[in-house]
């Protein structure tokens, strides 16, 4: 059995503008390329890091430029975790439950309030911390190589 690589990290941040949400997705599927993860897992964890990215802008800032938002990136060959951090507002209540709306009316679709539940569903692990004045939201995800 070979030896477990050791794991490696890659951190970068984002200046809280909504227009600057892209450039974290696009950051993700460079790292997913360059690891040779599925399109399917490429695809989770850039929708993920986006999602959650998006949220600490929005949230946690309330959209005011000016601020950080931190994504920390460790992996080895056998998993991926993310962390998206913020200095703002926490989240004053961590549910990743579908909000309630039927799904056979299309009209009643929510617009907003999916994010939380979406990274739910596709990552294995999510966990979410407020300590001092840091905010982190870590997501796991064990990896298949294509």
């Amino acid at each position: 059995m070979p030896e477990p690589v050791p794991s490696k990290r890659i951190t970068f941040l984002v200046d809280s503008k909504l227009k600057n949400v892209s450039l974290a997705g696009v950051a993700i599927r460079g790292i997913c390329s360059y690891l040779s993860l599925t399109e399917i897992d490429a695809y989770y964890l850039e929708l993920c890091v986006v999602e959650a990215v998006n949220n600490a802008i929005k949230h946690a800032y309330e959209s005011e430029e000016g601020h950080v938002v931190e994504v920390d990136i460790t992996y080895s060959s056998e998993e991926i975790a993310l962390e998206i951090s913020d200095r703002g507002k926490p989240m004053s209540l961590y549910d990743p439950g579908l909000p309630d709306y039927d799904p056979e009316d299309l009209k009643a679709l929510p617009e907003h309030g999916l994010g939380l539940y979406i990274i739910n569903t596709v990552m294995d692990t999510v966990t979410y911390t407020s300590e001092g004045d840091r905010n982190t939201l870590i997501m796991t995800k064990r990896l298949y190589r294509s």
